[in-house]
């Protein structure tokens, strides 16, 4: 790795942790030679610091960088299923059924509701959140007639061409989203759609659930999801202050080595991130996060780590492949 301006003995700390992160949990990011292209992309240019100093900085920026490889991802896609959905599900039923924990009345009552349900992703075809639905499917075992076209749902062929429901099984639908930062995504793409839906469903006499399930979850975007008429809105972990590179609770400066200081590591994000992504210097909604995942890095983490050559070179830590930094 890079020589860190001679302050080796937290330079060998910092190496140490990064490289076991990377043969752990970064499924092969983070090589000496990836990590020393990251590195060079800092030159100095915060003027109060040297490179080695900001280096030293983004070192440490890295070796807190928390990475959900696809093992991971898939184990959350299963506690997804579990906690937030068939849990859920089998609660409703023995509430139904006065409290009954009979095994074969839960069993079949919850065949039937999922029979009743369809899993649908969040945004269009490319994006990350139907991107997910194959794993998803996988894990839990599940037929693909749960995974339909969102538009095969709707009948538009009655002659005053408004929409009904087309299957009237259909009791629930099911949005799988991955990172939920501002609540930005699910307005943009899920607001008409559910409009469409709960419209059809009067028409159709045909009372339906519409939910909408995450594997991370920022709690105000959470909020703004709520908002948007979403009968169930839940996440398998929602992240706290602690979580934001720069917080006062932050986990990165809990017990920083000598030498590192939360106020020069910030000082460092924001001198890239100004001109990595104008506007969104922290990530999208100054998200402040240190997270990727296997299929892509959420654009509200540091664009320090998955930027590449938008306004000049740079080499990325980690790869995001965005439709447009908007979250």
């Amino acid at each position: 790795m890079i020589e860190l301006g001679g302050l080796d003995e937290d330079e060998a700390t910092i190496r140490k942790r990064i490289r076991l992160l990377s043969d752990a949990l970064w499924e092969g990011n983070g090589s000496v030679q990836d990590v020393n292209l990251w590195l060079e992309n800092f030159t100095g240019k915060s003027d109060e610091y040297t490179a080695e100093v900001e280096r030293l900085h983004a070192a440490h920026l890295l070796s807190h960088f928390t990475y959900f490889g696809l093992r991971e991802v898939r184990e959350l896609l299963k506690a997804l299923y579990r906690d937030l959905f068939r849990y859920e599900v089998i609660q409703e039923i023995r509430e139904q059924a006065d409290g009954s924990a009979d095994p074969a009345l839960l069993r079949a009552g919850f065949e039937a509701a999922l029979s009743q349900t369809r899993f649908l992703g969040v945004g269009n075809p490319a994006e990350s959140g139907t991107h997910l639905l194959y794993y998803f499917r996988q894990e839990n075992r599940l037929h693909k007639a749960l995974f339909p076209n969102p538009y095969e749902l709707l009948d538009a062929s009655h002659q005053d061409g408004r929409f009904r429901i087309a299957d009237p099984e259909i009791r629930r639908l099911v949005f799988i989203d991955d990172v939920v930062g501002t609540g930005r995504q699910a307005a943009e793409h899920n607001v008409v759609f559910i409009d469409h839906v709960r419209q059809a469903a009067l028409l159709s006499e045909q009372p339906v659930e519409i939910w909408y399930l995450t594997l991370f979850a920022n709690p105000s975007g959470m909020d703004g999801v709520r908002r948007l008429g979403f009968d169930r809105v839940a996440a398998v972990h929602e992240l706290n202050a602690s979580q934001l590179a720069f917080s006062e609770e932050s986990h990165v400066y809990a017990a920083p080595p000598p030498g590192i200081s939360r106020e020069v590591g910030m000082a460092v994000a924001e001198r890239y991130g100004a001109d990595l992504a104008p506007g969104n210097t922290m990530g999208y909604g100054e998200g402040q996060l240190t997270l990727g995942l296997h299929h892509n890095v959420p654009d509200h983490t540091l664009p320090i780590f998955w930027v590449q050559d938008t306004y000049g070179p740079w080499n990325p830590m980690f790869r995001r492949y965005p439709k447009e930094l908007n979250g």
